[in-house]
């Protein structure tokens, strides 16, 4: 790259970097906090919290990438414009692939770091990430939980044993109210944490399952030989699957066991996973390119950073719910996996259109309407302010 690239590339790497850092904590401190609650007194599983959050920074980072690139750029070309430095450019002669190449570079980047997540560090940081919470509470229930006494062990779960010798439990009692229109009571005879593909599990023998509707009051009661709980969440396991779809690699999702009861039954969801996996990395790419679009034209500071940064925002918000409102139709219809992967591409081409086409979106006579109309609207809220606000602000600016 030349001296002018280089310095374009630095400035949207620390823009992108600074985002990429915002994003991942605070995603990643609301679901630290959301599973507090499987922490117990003792100084393992508080240590193992630790390991247990660490192992949720892969996917969730893969997840704000094409958002923080897409930041990070209009950020970066924002300020070039406040700087004058992108008219100065413009004005000298200068290419626009001078602007182009460095966050494109950026885009195919982070395109590759996806994915590597999406193939190899995320189902193996997805599994370590249950595996853990499995660990936790095996211990939960073999060592910490005092025979004869209810202990909440989640929100809506309560647990009780008669006697607990190692994994083997004697005359386990579980009351499951998490579903509010289901109430969901357990006794069994014995129980123990069994080992299986390695991880833990919870078997229930020889027992009863009493299962109110709390709509209508009424109970049926199932006895049953053998009940398997997954021990990441402490449901039961459904048809045999020991393994979530996001801890299978992508060798399982491309040639799955002919034997697998999942794939017997819920084949789609092979589907579904697999999409996803191979159209991730699209995204950035999409991202980088709208942020061209939205906010790489000169601008004079008369004019400041108008409507890009919600611009940018808003078409990249649609195109993931879009993403994710489809990815929820492949599990009725297989072929709703053709629009997960003409989503990004779309997204791309028409990007590089609007880009031949040097179209000025944010000049758009659509957007400028918008945003005068959003400008009056703040106008019309601040005249609501008392007479004293509005002076005190006047007289602050």
């Amino acid at each position: 790259m030349k001296l002018i690239e280089r310095y374009i590339f630095k400035r949207v790497a620390l823009y992108t970097g600074g985002s990429l850092a915002a994003l991942v904590m605070i995603v990643w401190i609301v679901q630290v906090l959301q599973r507090l609650d499987i922490v117990r007194t003792s100084a393992t599983a508080a240590g193992d919290i630790v390991w247990i959050a660490l192992m949720l920074m892969p996917d969730l980072a893969a997840g704000v990438i094409p958002f923080a690139l897409l930041i990070g750029a209009i950020q970066a070309l924002n300020s070039l414009n406040a700087d004058s430095e992108r008219a100065v450019i413009a004005a000298a002669g200068g290419s626009r692939k001078v602007i182009f190449k460095p966050i494109l570079y950026l885009a195919f980047g982070a395109a590759a770091l996806i994915v590597i997540n999406s193939n190899f560090v995320g189902p193996a940081a997805s599994s370590a990430f249950q595996n853990g919470i499995r660990a936790i509470n095996a211990d939960a229930i073999s060592l910490f939980l005092q025979p004869g006494r209810f202990e909440r062990v989640q929100d809506g779960l309560v647990m009780s044993i008669d006697e607990a010798r190692g994994p083997n439990v004697r005359g386990l009692f579980l009351s499951d109210t998490r579903d509010p229109t289901l109430d969901l009571t357990y006794f069994a005879r014995e129980a123990q944490v069994v080992e299986r593909q390695g991880q833990s599990y919870l078997v229930l023998d020889d027992g009863q399952l009493h299962r109110r509707n709390n709509a209508d009051g009424t109970v049926s009661i199932i006895e049953f030989q053998t009940y398997a709980f997954d021990l990441a969440n402490l449901r039961p396991v459904e048809t045999g699957d020991w393994i979530r779809m996001s801890e299978r690699t992508t060798r399982e999702l491309l040639n799955p066991d002919p034997n697998d009861k999942v794939f017997q039954l819920h084949p789609n969801q092979f589907v579904e996973e697999l999409a996803q996996r191979r159209t991730d990395w699209l995204f950035p790419i999409a991202f980088g390119l709208w942020a061209l679009v939205v906010a790489a034209h000169p601008r004079t500071n008369r004019q400041g950073p108008g409507a890009a940064m919600a611009l940018g925002l808003s078409g990249a918000l649609a195109l993931k719910a879009i993403g994710f409102v489809s990815l929820s139709f492949i599990n009725k219809d297989p072929r709703y996996a053709a629009l997960i992967y003409s989503l990004p591409i779309s997204a791309i081409l028409f990007d590089i259109w609007l880009l031949w086409r040097d179209v000025n979106v944010t000049e758009s006579a659509i957007v400028r309407r918008t945003s005068d109309g959003f400008r009056w609207i703040g106008r019309q809220l601040a005249r609501l302010l008392p007479s004293d606000r509005r002076q005190a602000g006047a007289g602050g600016a």
